[in-house]
Formats: C-alpha cells, sequence, structure tokens
C-alpha cells in the first residue's frame, strides 16, 4: 500500500469514529505510521483530506446511483443496485461508519452533502416526483423515502454486534446474508412505491333471488 492510501486509510477510520472536528493531523499521521509533514505533503489541509476520503467513500456510490436514475424503476435494477451497494460498504465497512458519521458531525457536513445531495440526493427527489406525476408510483414524501432508505442501507454496516446478536450464528455479511437482505430490500422498497389497485367495482346487476 502507498503512503498516501495508507493515510486515506487511517483518517477514514478516525473519522468515522471520532468525526472530523475530532480528530488531528498528528493523530492522523501516527495512525498512518508516518509523520505530520509527509500528511500535509500529500494534503496540504485536514480539509483536503476529509475531501479524498468522502470522495473515495461516496465516488461507487455515485456512480452506480447516476446509472440507476438514468434507467427505469424495475425491480431488478433496484436489486442490481443494492447488491453494488452491499458489495461495496460490506468491503468498506469503515466508509458505511463514516457516512452514518457525517450526518451527525455540523463541521464535515458540507462537503459530505456537496458529494451526496447535489449528485444523488436532488436527481433522486425529482425522478421521484416525475413518476409520481406518471402515476407509476404512490403518492410519497420523496425526502422521507431517499433517507430512510439510504440510512437503512448503510445503517446494516454500522451494528455488526446488534445483528450478531439478533441471529446468533449468523455472519450478517455473508453472501446469503446480503442476498437475504436485498430481497428484504427489494420487497420493502416495492410495496412503499406500488400504487394502490382501484378497489373493484361490484355487479351492478343484482343477484337473482335479492330484492332491489
Amino acid at each position: 500500500m502507498d503512503r498516501r492510501q495508507a493515510i486515506v486509510d487511517a483518517a477514514t477510520e478516525l473519522f468515522a469514529e471520532r468525526g472530523f472536528s475530532g480528530v488531528s493531523v498528528q493523530e492522523i499521521a501516527d495512525a498512518a505510521g508516518t509523520h505530520k509533514t509527509t500528511v500535509l505533503y500529500h494534503f496540504a489541509t485536514k480539509d483536503a483530506l476529509h475531501e479524498a476520503v468522502l470522495d473515495e467513500a461516496l465516488g461507487r456510490v455515485v456512480e452506480v446511483t447516476r446509472e440507476f436514475l438514468a434507467g427505469e424503476l424495475k425491480r431488478e435494477r433496484v436489486a442490481f443496485l443494492l447488491d453494488q451497494m452491499h458489495a461495496f460498504y460490506a468491503e468498506h465497512p469503515a466508509l458505511a461508519r463514516l457516512l452514518q458519521r457525517e450526518l451527525m458531525d455540523p463541521d464535515g457536513s458540507d462537503a459530505y452533502f456537496a458529494r451526496f445531495v447535489e449528485p444523488i440526493y436532488l436527481p433522486a427527489v425529482a425522478s421521484l416526483e416525475a413518476a409520481m406525476a406518471a402515476g407509476l408510483i404512490r403518492p410519497i414524501d420523496p425526502a422521507f423515502f431517499i433517507h430512510d432508505t439510504h440510512v437503512t442501507l448503510v445503517g446494516y454496516f454500522c451494528h455488526q454486534q446488534l445483528l450478531e446478536r439478533l441471529r446468533p450464528g449468523v455472519d450478517p455479511y455473508s453472501v446469503e446474508s446480503l442476498i437475504a437482505r436485498r430481497e428484504f430490500l427489494v420487497d420493502r422498497i416495492f410495496r412503499q412505491l406500488t400504487p394502490d389497485r382501484p378497489a373493484r367495482r361490484r355487479n351492478a346487476t343484482p343477484t337473482k333471488g335479492v330484492p332491489r
């Protein structure tokens, strides 16, 4: 592993654990096994390092989500998107914890919002509003729906101990568990979005033998 990546990985773990404001450049250097001057050689400021960490955390997420939003809202496409997300966060659980932390850290939120809200959240809201206008999905609050889906997806990779207690003896990040969770989420998403079927009209013709 090169020195720059070691610094990014160390910063990711520390930012995820204590937040942007709770970590110093010296602590990041210590965790990476290098000197503060080396950190500042690769990243002029802690803000620049923070942005590099977020780029790594959100880059793949933004890419696959943009591809998804460019197509139709179909069950198999939602399943594929969730597979991509699960695979990414299962391989990089510290990045999931980092995103959870970013939502709670007022000092780091602007950089997070610039990388998530503008490229993903706002287009997703517009996509859901267009689908509602076309009658393809039931009326929902897009903000609530997207927030709930995002927190549910990322939060799964932040609660390993809880999951292991809820399902003793089951690895929550095994292929089998992730496939089962994908199906659970797909079913839930489509139950939330599928329009209600119109009530069947009763036969106006009176049944034989029944008085009008």
